[in-house]
């Protein structure tokens, strides 16, 4: 986890600095296992936010607003009862633990002034937040522990506070430290990053891979298999690390996947391994950055998947329906057969009686004079018989053209439903998401915009724009709405229109400005919309292109929904722009 004891340790000399001496203000339980908490500092306010989710727990100053619930949870107001009014003293830990253990001098109900201690406990699934008194006896805990989850560290009200038992883990403050792990190396054969976590104190993986390339060493190789030299600048390059957090040289990174852009970790110093990073000027400001972005990130992936599934739904009913009417128009496209069969023996209807279970007619209709061998209810007349088979006909005839119809139809929406699936898949943030639901809205797939007690038009995100090779501008739309704002709105009947073939995709346009468009730059676009279409991962695909006055909407339909003509196709291997 990125909230390691280096962190821990660094976290809170910042905080120190900035709220000791502060007042405590109201106190928030903002979540389950969250607290926001006002700090009144050198004339300043903060907000402290302290969380022992399992997957996110940590200690820093925010800039978030966050929404506080109607009624607050005990635990909350019993730190009200405890802590509100207080003076930070500060921010104390133990060694390279993570845990940060806040003191605060309050008064109590009688006047009288006494230490209440809130500790922070930064460990994974098993974090917490425990309220201690002066002797540090436990008022209480956001998580109970009882025995029989720990015989050894109950949790609970009234129960005398102990430490977490320490791992024996080597303080990379020690002047021996370095001598030791030397000597052990030689005996591990562990890799050098999994030798370093398990021997020393406050590291995480993170920080042992950036030693080992700091020292120019594989993090993979076992410790036994380094050489003295390698050993020595490992050790050197331990030392200047713990010289920087030792004398309060942070530089607050986030650092990002370089091809993705995704955040991958944080952290109070240069993590140097990472060549693509943010900085910042405070610790907390990094981890408020993670964190947002963490969260944001979630979020959309959450709307994401439910957006996903409902229309995966929407999707699996057409094609059931369209399963269903494709069988009825096969049962039915021989309704002509039941319409001949009754005029047939109506025109033979001298030579057929009741009781008769066929007829053999000559079919009149047929130039070679064919027999007819026509099926009959034995209990009915030939006029009945006749009577029931103009009635077959009109049947079939109405389902067979209703058929038909809808096939058509549930054609038309299974490829719109397609292309809203491909711009969910590849939506890129909470903008396009909305975008996109508010379109599912309009349609009338959805009862609501995702906005409670309201619907809110959301941001109008413009297309993205490229400039090709040549000098051309390339933009490209992300869902329908945009792909209908830069087909019909934002482009001029001489721009190059294309979209990828018999595939959902974006509609990309190459605005001419007049100019003759080298082939070259065609191929680009097109490589471009074959890049965001559902044929994103073929080795080739299929591109048609033409001009925009030649690309019209057809009456009544969908978004994105359009018809070209006069096209050509070119064939070219999807590719992602640059920088993208």
């Amino acid at each position: 986890m990125p909230f390691d004891g280096i962190l821990t340790k660094s976290i809170a000399k910042e905080l120190n600095e900035v709220l000791s001496g502060g007042r405590i203000g109201k106190i928030h339980q903002i979540s389950r296992d969250a607290l926001l908490m006002q700090v009144r500092a050198s004339k300043d306010n903060y907000r402290l936010l302290i969380s022992c989710n399992a997957s996110s727990a940590r200690i820093q100053l925010t800039e978030r607003q966050f929404e506080n619930p109607k009624t607050p949870p005990v635990f909350c107001m019993l730190l009200r009862k405890h802590l509100a009014g207080g003076i930070i003293k500060g921010f104390v830990t133990n060694g390279y633990e993570r845990i940060i253990t806040i003191e605060a001098e309050v008064t109590d109900d009688l006047g009288d002034r006494s230490l209440k201690r809130l500790v922070v406990e930064i460990m994974g699934r098993h974090s917490n937040i425990i309220l201690l008194n002066k002797d540090n006896k436990i008022i209480d805990a956001m998580k109970h522990v009882d025995s029989d989850v720990n015989r050894i560290r109950e949790l609970l009200p009234a129960r005398t506070y102990i430490l977490p038992p320490s791992q024996d883990k080597l303080n990379p403050d020690s002047a021996d430290t370095y001598e030791k792990l030397i000597d052990l190396a030689s005996k591990s054969g562990r890799k050098i990053e999994s030798f370093l976590l398990d021997k020393l104190q406050g590291f995480s993986p993170v920080l042992c891979r950036e030693i080992c390339f700091r020292a120019g060493i594989d993090d993979s190789v076992p410790a036994s298999g380094l050489t003295f030299s390698q050993l020595t600048g490992l050790i050197e390059a331990l030392k200047d690390f713990m010289s920087e957090v030792n004398s309060s040289r942070f530089t607050p990174v986030l650092v990002k996947d370089s091809n993705l852009g995704n955040i991958i970790d944080f952290h109070c110093i240069d993590l140097l391994q990472y060549p693509d990073k943010d900085t910042y000027n405070t610790i907390s400001s990094a981890v408020d950055a993670f964190y947002i972005q963490k969260y944001n990130r979630e979020f959309n992936a959450q709307r994401s998947l439910d957006l996903q599934k409902t229309v995966t739904k929407l999707l699996e009913k057409c094609e059931k329906r369209l399963a269903v009417n494709l069988m009825t128009y096969e049962e039915n496209k021989e309704y002509d057969r039941f319409r001949l069969f009754g005029e047939l023996i109506t025109a033979n209807i001298y030579a057929i009686s009741k009781g008769m279970e066929n007829a053999y007619v000559i079919n009149y209709y047929s130039e070679a004079g064919d027999t007819v061998d026509i099926p009959l209810d034995k209990e009915k007349s030939p006029q009945q018989n006749a009577q029931q088979y103009f009635k077959k006909y009109n049947k079939a005839r109405t389902a067979f053209l209703y058929a038909q119809k809808e096939i058509e139809l549930l054609k038309e929406e299974i490829s719109y439903l397609e292309s809203i699936l491909y711009a969910i898949e590849n939506a890129d943030g909470a903008e396009q998401l909305h975008e996109i639901r508010m379109e599912l809205f309009e349609q009338g797939y959805i009862k609501s915009t995702g906005k409670k007690g309201k619907n809110i038009q959301p941001i109008k995100v413009i297309p993205q724009k490229i400039v090709s090779k040549d000098g051309f501008e390339i933009s490209i739309g992300h869902n329908n709405k945009q792909n209908d704002r830069l087909t019909l709105k934002m482009s001029r009947n001489e721009d190059i229109w294309l979209h990828i073939k018999n595939f959902a995709g974006s509609h990309v346009v190459i605005k001419t400005e007049g100019k003759d468009v080298p082939d070259s730059t065609i191929v680009e676009a097109a490589e471009y919309a074959a890049w965001f279409s559902k044929a994103r991962s073929s080795p080739k695909a299929e591109v048609d292109y033409t001009r925009i006055r030649n690309v019209k909407k057809p009456s009544g339909g969908k978004p994105g929904m359009v018809v070209y003509t006069n096209y050509h196709t070119v064939i070219v291997t999807p590719r992602k722009p640059e920088g993208i």
